[in-house]
């Protein structure tokens, strides 16, 4: 059987170390999230040029009877990307026909498959150590937590948000300082924004200490400490407001790495119980996508059928505000923002590409990114976003168990992606800015970057199956 060995050119192996510390340095910037929104324009165009010279390293280590395997996942993910910036909400939010409109969207599509592309290609590259990126993704990170910290210290102190009685009043969900007329923690422009949207960033940055468990203070001191003193500024920064559900889902995050790390260590030497840990795994992966697929088809027809909005009212006797706000997120995708759904026929547009006909006032903005994304992106997107998170946990799940890099550097960049998935499934903030009505989409900030680019290094392309070939 021939041997497969990796391609070297010469643009490779004179450009290598360049195209490597571009790598650090945008990966940098991003979890840094400089500039704001014109910041992450340019994020988005450098990311996706930087990932076109990023083609000849991937091509080094796969060949053109590669792609074929792995077509099932970049078909559905290269759609994602695509319809996540083309829609007809942000069609509409753009401005309609016009040069500026088709850009932004373009923008957004190059990005995501940019960082995606940067991030695959960082495995490829042997000159890059993976050391140097870990610290360079939690320096921008850490970099954030001590510039927007230190400046809220001085200016509200320690533990502010826990002394909101006569200090701050609470409405809807956030704290407000009296003093400032502003949300309670403040951004990198030294805007106020809220504490779901401003503690993203520590989260990460906490979360990434679950590699901790996997190195040797005595034996690795120096990687040990760099990393304890990284993912400590994250949980300081929670702390210190103190801001309870960053601090609970790097809870949750620790246990789940911890418990893996003891499991792993139980069943290194025994095939039969791996066998069946992995056969676990795969009841709940499919139990998982039953229970979306059936939760979805609830949601979008309870507009009509109202299974689910009765089923509350029995147990509680209404239906919660919260909940209230999801049911009317999903009638904006189905109904187009009819107020009466019961009198409304489904827009087959709107339910395919998003609401495309918002006015102000009238959106529904919810806590749950994946449901921001049914009624802003359209079902077609939705739909691809629950392949592509099933994908990344199967991803994930690969990486952690084969990856060839060192096992904390698999489980920081995997339970940074856990954490940021699970905390933007229940505390996403489109609307983070308190002075105006101005909009912060998830999925078209910095932090939706950062993570097709972990998800990106978590993904171990397919070879196809080698031919044996005889004299």
């Amino acid at each position: 059987m021939e041997q497969r060995k990796p391609r070297q050119d010469d643009f490779t192996k004179r450009f290598d170390t360049i195209f490597a510390f571009l790598i650090l340095e945008i990966i940098a910037l991003a979890s840094f999230g400089i500039g704001g929104a014109l910041g992450i324009r340019l994020l988005q165009i450098i990311g996706f040029f930087l990932s076109l010279f990023s083609i000849p390293f991937i091509q080094n280590n796969y060949t053109k009877q590669d792609l074929k395997p792995n077509l099932p996942w970049l078909i559905p993910l290269g759609l994602f990307c695509l319809l996540m910036g083309f829609s007809a909400f942000f069609f509409r939010a753009y401005g309609g026909f016009g040069l500026n409109s088709i850009v932004y969207m373009l923008l957004e599509t190059l990005g995501l498959a940019g960082f995606f592309l940067l991030g695959v290609a960082a495995n490829f590259i042997p000159v890059l150590k993976k050391e140097y990126l870990l610290y360079a993704l939690l320096g921008g990170l850490a970099l954030y937590c001590v510039i927007v910290g230190i400046y809220s210290l001085i200016r509200y102190g320690f533990f502010y948000a826990a002394l909101y009685k006569g200090m701050f009043y609470y409405y809807q969900g956030v704290l407000y300082p009296v003093s400032t007329e502003g949300k309670a923690l403040l951004g990198f422009e030294f805007g106020e924004v809220s504490l779901k949207y401003g503690c993203l960033a520590s989260l990460l940055l906490g979360s990434s200490g679950a590699g901790l468990f996997a190195l040797s203070p005595k034996k690795e001191g120096r990687k040990f400490l760099i990393l304890a003193a990284l993912a400590g500024v994250g949980i300081l920064y929670s702390l210190f407001i103190p801001y309870l559900p960053a601090l609970a889902f790097m809870a949750f995050v620790y246990v789940f790495a911890g418990l893996y790390c003891l499991l792993r260590h139980l069943l290194r030497n025994d095939e039969k119980k791996r066998g069946v840990v992995q056969k676990v795994f795969v009841f709940i992966y499919f139990i998982l996508i039953g229970i979306v697929t059936l939760g979805t088809l609830a949601l979008l027809l309870d507009g009509k059928l109202h299974i689910l909005s009765n089923l509350l009212k029995a147990v509680f006797g209404r239906v919660p505000g919260r909940l209230q706000v999801f049911f009317d997120a999903a009638n904006d995708a189905v109904y187009n923002g009819a107020v009466n759904a019961d009198l409304g026929r489904i827009d087959l547009m709107s339910l395919l590409f998003g609401y495309r006909t918002p006015t102000a006032g009238s959106l529904h903005l919810t806590s749950i990114f994946e449901l921001n994304v049914l009624w802003q992106n359209g079902f077609l997107a939705f739909g691809l976003l629950c392949f592509v998170i099933f994908f990344a946990f199967k991803q994930g799940r690969d990486y952690l168990r084969e990856g060839k890099e060192d096992l904390h550097f698999r489980l920081a960049i995997a339970m940074m992606a856990l954490a940021i998935f699970l905390y933007a499934s229940l505390f996403a903030d489109d609307q983070p800015i308190v002075h105006g009505q101005q909009l912060s989409f998830f999925t078209q900030s910095n932090y939706m970057m950062v993570s097709f680019f972990l998800l990106g290094l978590m993904t171990m392309p397919k070879k196809a199956k080698e031919v044996e070939v005889h004299e």
